[in-house]
């Protein structure tokens, strides 16, 4: 039996706690033994609506045999980080699939992934590690996201859509078939991705167009 320890202790943590718990192998080839801080820690306010205890923190937390992680922070670039430095200690991730989804058996998600309740990952798809697919995101046929990247709730990907690592996909966001999108962009609330969105770019709208980042604006 593995024991599961979830990265995070804000928001996404606690939706994750409760969607593994109806994921597939609870119960049976793994369990939950607690949370891990990242390396920032929370407002006190924020632990005390956690259903299992802090055990320590990414850097402090001593690896036991048996247990494995999955790291439930929306911000592709600090998860990257955090999980790199879990790895480089030899730790190891499982993916979590709610036992609602549905994931055809030529689709190849790779370690790390958590999948939410009401998703579709359809043939030939692949997930990169660390990927978040956010409630009833749908994955179409050959498509291709990138490590580390993080789809919001009710996201769409038409066919053989290509997505680069650490993108993020805000609520309800839409991308068309062949459309491609850059490394470390941002595609908006509901925006609508028509065919390219270029590496680092923030786009929204439909059709989504670039805007200018917060800490752009005061370059």
């Amino acid at each position: 039996m593995k024991h599961l320890l979830i990265v995070g202790v804000g928001g996404l943590a606690r939706e994750t706690y409760w969607s593994a718990k109806s994921s597939l192998g609870f119960g049976k080839v793994w369990d939950i033994k607690g949370f891990l801080d990242g390396d920032v820690r929370l407002p006190e306010a924020e632990y005390q609506k956690l259903e299992l205890p802090v055990l320590g923190d990414v850097n402090s937390y001593q690896i036991g045999r048996d247990d494995a992680f999955i790291c439930a922070i929306g911000n592709p670039q600090v998860k990257m980080r955090l999980t790199g430095m879990l790895e480089e200690r030899g730790a190891s991730f499982l993916s979590l699939i709610h036992e609602t989804a549905i994931v055809h058996g030529s689709a190849d998600l790779q370690c790390g992934c958590i999948v939410f309740p009401w998703c579709s990952v359809h043939d030939h798809a692949r997930v990169g590690k660390h990927v978040l697919l956010g409630n009833r995101v749908g994955i179409a046929h050959d498509c291709a996201i990138g490590d580390y990247s993080c789809l919001m709730g009710s996201v769409g990907l038409c066919g053989n859509v290509q997505a680069g690592q650490r993108t993020y996909w805000a609520d309800g966001a839409l991308a068309l078939p062949h459309a491609k999108i850059g490394d470390d962009a941002y595609v908006g609330v509901r925006s609508v991705v028509f065919k390219r969105v270029k590496a680092g770019q923030t786009v929204f709208g439909n059709p989504a167009l670039p805007i200018l980042r917060s800490e752009e604006l005061h370059d």
